[in-house]
C-alpha cells in the first residue's frame, strides 16, 4: 500500500511539473513571437550559444529515453516520456531567454520580463570594446524612460563579430541623432558627445 501511495505522488509531482514547464515554455515563445520590429538576434548560451544546465538535461533525458525504450517497461517509458518533454520545454524556455533581441524599439535584457527592454531613447552613453571572440559593449541609461535625471544603470552585452557591422549600423542610426557614435565610412569611434 505504501509503495502505491509513493508511485501516486511520484506521478502527480512529474506531472505537475511537466505540465508547469510546457505553461512556462510557451509563454516564453508567446513572448518571443510578440516582439515586434526585431532587427537582430543571436545566440548566447555557453555550449556553442545553446544554455548549459539545459542543454545537458536534455541529453541526459534523452539517453534515458533511450534505455527505457530498450528495455520495454511501460511504466520507464511513460516516465522518460515526460522527462524529455520536461527538458524540452525547459531547454526552449531557457534557449530564447538568453537569446539577444535587437528591436526598433531598443535592446531586450529579458524576453520574459518587457519592462526590462532598455529603450534607445533611455541610452546616455556607451562604450565599444573589441575582443577575439567578440564586441563588448556597455551601454548607460537611466532607470526611468521619462525622466532624464533618474538614476543610471549599465548594461553589458556581447555582440558576435557577424553581427559587428549590422549593430553599428543600428547604433549610428537609433543614437546618432543624440550621441556621435561612429565616424562615416570607417569603424572607429569618436568620442561620444551629447547635444
Amino acid at each position: 500500500m505504501a509503495g502505491t501511495d509513493f508511485n501516486i505522488f511520484y506521478w502527480l509531482i512529474l506531472g505537475t511539473f511537466t505540465l508547469a514547464a510546457v505553461f512556462w515554455a510557451t509563454a516564453t515563445l508567446l513572448n518571443v513571437v510578440r516582439l515586434r520590429n526585431v532587427r537582430l538576434s543571436w545566440k548566447t548560451g555557453k555550449v556553442k550559444g545553446y544554455p548549459l544546465f539545459s542543454t545537458l538535461f536534455l541529453l541526459a533525458t534523452l539517453t534515458v529515453g533511450g534505455l527505457a525504450v530498450y528495455r520495454g517497461v511501460s511504466a520507464e517509458i511513460i516516465a522518460s516520456a515526460l522527462y524529455i518533454w520536461l527538458g524540452v520545454s525547459w531547454f526552449g524556455t531557457s534557449y530564447f531567454a538568453s537569446k539577444r533581441f535587437i528591436t526598433d524599439y531598443g535592446i531586450v535584457k529579458n524576453v520574459n520580463e518587457p519592462s526590462q527592454t532598455v529603450a534607445w531613447h533611455q541610452i546616455r552613453d556607451f562604450v565599444e570594446k573589441e575582443k577575439e571572440e567578440h564586441i563588448h559593449y556597455i551601454f548607460i541609461y537611466s532607470a526611468d524612460i521619462y525622466d532624464d535625471y533618474s538614476d543610471l544603470i549599465r548594461l553589458e552585452l556581447e555582440v558576435p563579430h557577424k553581427q559587428q557591422r549590422a549593430f553599428q549600423n543600428l547604433i549610428a542610426h537609433k543614437l546618432g541623432h543624440r550621441i556621435r557614435c561612429y565616424v562615416k565610412d570607417d569603424d572607429t569611434i569618436n568620442v561620444e558627445q551629447f547635444n
